[in-house]
């Protein structure tokens, strides 16, 4: 197993001893989730009497705890400190986004707050590209440490925001996901009803998808790429062309 390069530490994931394998083109999606604030994450808080490297202890012991422990996971973990864990290759079947709801999310009215936020683009959770075959054939499954809603920070990082973004940039240029909303999800986005409810989504939760958006434009431009299939995103903006004569004049030096 090699690191990824949006990857900065490889963790690999002993359980399962022997994940499925997937055809590299099924992959079409990337899924966004929060680890939560469970009794694993509390337990490893509460370890912490040293506020002073606190952050970057918590997240190794929650990648050990992933790596190890807890079959449900996403293919990355980014911490708090924006160091980004890597458990699975992309041909791993991650079991992230395992959902039995199909039947009800394709029949069901959705809940309001998601019509709203998908008004115009699909109609049905099971439209979107994730659901070709399933979330998790289709998709790779990243993690965001919890925050604990302020018991551990205010919100997500900034770092984890930054390296969410340049994983993201390189997931979409390795595999050809496009660079639109309906390719990079919240697990509230393919199942709102198991991670969600009336009131809203918990799956990433409070979630910046315009800053996302924004810090990917950034790496987007930052590696002089274009943007393809630039399609629902108003804030994607194709870098300026480099014109013949700049070219030309640049050539022969006049």
């Amino acid at each position: 197993m090699k690191l990824y390069r949006g990857a900065t530490k490889l963790k690999p994931s002993t359980i399962p001893k022997e994940p499925k394998k997937r055809r590299l083109d099924l992959i079409n999606s990337i899924v966004i989730h929060t680890t939560g604030y469970g009794v694993g994450l509390q337990r490893i808080v509460n370890l912490q009497h040293d506020k002073e490297g606190a952050l970057k202890k918590i997240g190794q012991a929650y990648a050990h705890r992933m790596a190890n422990i807890l079959k449900y996971k996403g293919h990355f973990l980014i911490d708090h400190t924006g160091e980004t864990w890597q458990f699975l290759d992309a041909e791993d079947i991650a079991w992230h986004s395992g959902s039995k709801q199909r039947k009800k999310l394709s029949l069901n009215e959705p809940f309001k707050w998601w019509s709203e936020r998908w008004r115009g683009v699909v109609k049905k959770p099971t439209d979107l590209p994730a659901w070709i075959h399933s979330p998790n054939t289709n998709s790779i499954g990243i993690d965001l440490l919890a925050h604990g809603n302020g018991q551990i920070t205010d919100g997500y990082t900034n770092e984890q925001y930054k390296s969410l973004a340049r994983l993201i940039f390189c997931l979409c240029e390795d595999y050809s996901i496009p660079y639109e909303r309906e390719y990079i999800l919240g697990h509230e986005d393919i199942d709102p009803i198991s991670r969600g409810s009336e009131r809203g989504g918990w799956d990433p939760g409070r979630f910046d998808w315009d800053r996302l958006f924004d810090l990917i434009q950034g790496e987007i431009n930052g590696h002089n790429r274009g943007v393809p299939h630039k399609k629902n995103l108003k804030n994607f903006k194709l870098p300026n062309p480099i014109s013949f004569f700049s070219i030309f004049k640049k050539i022969f030096k006049f």
